[in-house]
């Protein structure tokens, strides 16, 4: 009997050493928009103990992924960017999934406003977007024209400058509500993953440090894209829609299918990787992978 309670006190002293161990902290950086997406479903566990950093733009992110020291256990990219930096030698960090497979859409007047005389309002020259756009079989007679930013688009086609623009999801779907309300008649003329082919194109992707580890964030990540996005509506509300750059919660709910957020590991895509890096004349190999 005595030595049963020392077992069975050896074990309470262990359970109690673990329930004070520290929970594995984790740093994430992460642009704002349909990628942060991803990250809504842990974002409490994130935030206890460690840290998720949404920003605008591209410099942010290549400048920590390019950094020797850089504080973030993973930082959240657009695949062409972490590449590119992998390939030339500057980065520690490796390619562990894709999270965004594409939100791209042409809203116009109609249909028919593809093949008129005009202009197709772009953005995103010499990035992702422009790529897209160039490599899709679309039959345009409109002649396209870049602007700097998805908002001046919107602007263009809102005040009836444009009868077709390209945007990203959820602000395609904002601006067709917007116009609405202008009675003005805008839809989604074309769906630009559709037309590249497949289930779309790899674009925001989660680059890791090599000794990172976390399979089980990994793993609910996972879970929370490939499972309808449980409680979207709510996490949004809790996190604040604002952080993470995007237009409304409803809007955001409304248009989660469309924004093509599904993680999947690199290592299970591949092919689709190394077709899309062609785009920018960047040499895929397996090395550029988390082992």
């Amino acid at each position: 009997m005595k030595k049963f309670i020392q077992i069975g006190l050896c074990c309470l002293m262990m359970g109690l050493l673990m329930g004070c161990q520290k929970e594995e902290t984790v740093r994430i950086l992460c642009p704002t928009g349909a990628p942060a997406l991803a990250l809504v479903g842990e974002y409490d566990n994130i935030s206890k103990n460690g840290e998720i950093q949404f920003v605008d733009g591209t410099d942010q992110l290549i400048a920590q992924l390019s950094k020797a020291d850089s504080e973030y256990d993973i930082i959240i990219a657009p695949i062409n960017i972490g590449a590119q930096l992998i390939a030339k030698n500057q980065t520690s960090y490796r390619l562990k999934s894709i999270l965004t497979w594409g939100n791209l859409y042409l809203v116009g007047t109609s249909q028919d406003a593809l093949n008129e005389t005009g202009e197709l309002a772009l953005f995103g020259e010499g990035a992702v977007p422009q790529k897209i756009i160039e490599t899709v079989d679309l039959s345009i007679r409109l002649e396209p024209h870049y602007y700097s930013s998805a908002t001046l688009v919107q602007q263009r086609l809102l005040s009836g400058q444009v009868d077709v623009g390209m945007l990203a999801e959820p602000l395609a779907s904002a601006t067709i509500a917007k116009a609405k309300q202008s009675n003005v008649d805008l839809s989604i003329v074309a769906d630009l993953q559709k037309e590249y082919g497949g289930s779309g194109y790899p674009q925001a992707a989660m680059f890791v440090r090599e000794d990172y580890q976390n399979d089980d964030l990994f793993e609910s990540i996972a879970h929370f894209t490939e499972n309808g996005y449980p409680d979207l509506k709510e996490k949004l509300e809790n996190i604040g829609i604002e952080q993470l750059g995007l237009p409304s919660v409803d809007m955001t709910v409304a248009s989660i299918e469309r924004q093509n957020v599904h993680y999947v590991e690199a290592s299970q895509c591949e092919d689709d990787i190394k077709q899309f890096l062609q785009l920018f004349n960047i040499t895929y190999d397996s090395d550029m992978i988390l082992s």
